[in-house]
């Protein structure tokens, strides 16, 4: 017979049981919310960040990108840069980041790829936020002579090979991660738990926007008997050779880009006409500031014109008012050649045939 007393005793050992499985159950809850906090040294010791990037601003189409560089400069010592990569999306995605803290430089391609860059650029100072540059690459006195066999350098003048892709990026000077973000966007702590600072971080690579590096320039001249010309070659002095990663600027570098105009439009005379040339370039140098351009011109006769004034053309103020991040900036020249009648054809002379000239 169950007594009273009974009774009492199995409701109190009742109790005690619910009291003891309640957490329990909680535990259990909570876990299949969060991972299991595991051993320290079985944590992947990194943070998962998402990126995003506009490429609108760049000059670039995003299609054409092989893959992006995010390189992150360590802080807390002298330690190598290293980067990370997005490829297959190159507008968004996500990369891992070990504790620290960083500056980050984001660009298209890899500074080591030096098939894209095609010998055209080089970096320098890869390890130093505030130094990493672009360059471009000097072009040898051997292939200037065989080029450009007419122009008469300067003293001290320095030749560049003209940029052949374009080049964009992004940057921020501070960027760390926390052991807290790792737990968090591995799964084993709440995104509750982030401090203000710690989600700015982890949206801070969601809004990059990519600056221009290389800025096209297209020089267009109105020449006078253009009938008469075989090849027209150009060299523009002035435009920067380097320009700094982090902050866009370039510095003040003057260089001399050797080309030839072509793109030739006739008029209804079928004499005078238009020859044009767009090229890449790192764009203007800080103050003080002075483009010329300098027109060799080999006539279809096999023969050097040289004018009384020589073909020199001052176009600072031209390319200052006409300068605009992405737009290409347009240089116009006037030239007046002598009329060849009866002129030699392109095919009909020879390479080894004595060259001439026109006083």
């Amino acid at each position: 017979m169950i007594t009273t007393a009974m009774k009492y005793r199995r409701n109190i050992r009742r109790f005690i049981g619910a009291a003891i499985m309640l957490p329990v159950m909680m535990m259990l809850l909570l876990s299949s919310c969060y991972r299991r906090l595991i051993e320290e040294d079985e944590i992947r010791q990194e943070a998962l960040i998402q990126v995003n990037i506009d490429w609108n601003s760049s000059g670039i189409d995003s299609n054409t990108i092989h893959k992006v560089s995010i390189r992150f400069f360590p802080k807390d010592d002298n330690g190598a840069a290293f980067d990370c990569y997005l490829e297959g999306n190159e507008s968004q995605g996500e990369i891992m980041v070990p504790v620290g803290s960083y500056s980050v430089i984001v660009f298209n391609e890899a500074i080591n790829d030096a098939n894209y860059w095609a010998n055209s650029i080089v970096f320098s100072d890869e390890n130093s936020y505030n130094d990493f540059a672009a360059n471009a690459v000097t072009l040898s006195e051997t292939a200037r002579l065989q080029q450009f066999p007419y122009y008469v350098p300067q003293q001290g003048e320095q030749f560049i090979i003209e940029p052949i892709r374009r080049l964009a990026s992004w940057s921020l000077d501070n960027f760390e991660v926390t052991d807290n973000m790792i737990l968090v966007t591995q799964g084993y702590r709440p995104a509750s738990s982030l401090t203000v600072e710690e989600n700015n971080m982890l949206n801070a690579l969601k809004q990059i926007t990519m600056r221009a590096l290389i800025r096209p320039v297209t020089i267009t001249a109105q020449v006078e008997n253009l009938v008469s010309a075989q090849t027209m070659y150009l060299a523009m002095q002035g435009l920067s050779r380097k320009v700094n990663m982090a902050t866009g600027i370039t510095t003040h570098s003057p260089s001399t880009y050797l080309f030839i105009l072509n793109g030739r439009q006739y008029a209804l005379n079928q004499r005078d006409g238009t020859a044009r040339n767009t090229f890449l370039c790192f764009g203007r140098t800080p103050e003080p500031e002075s483009y010329i351009i300098t027109a060799d011109i080999l006539l279809r006769s096999n023969v050097l014109y040289e004018p009384t004034t020589p073909l020199l053309f001052n176009v600072t103020n031209q390319l200052i008012s006409g300068y605009q991040t992405n737009v290409p900036v347009n240089l116009n020249i006037s030239i007046i050649l002598p009329y060849i009648e009866g002129g030699v054809a392109i095919d009909d002379w020879g390479d080894d045939e004595e060259l001439t000239v026109i006083q």
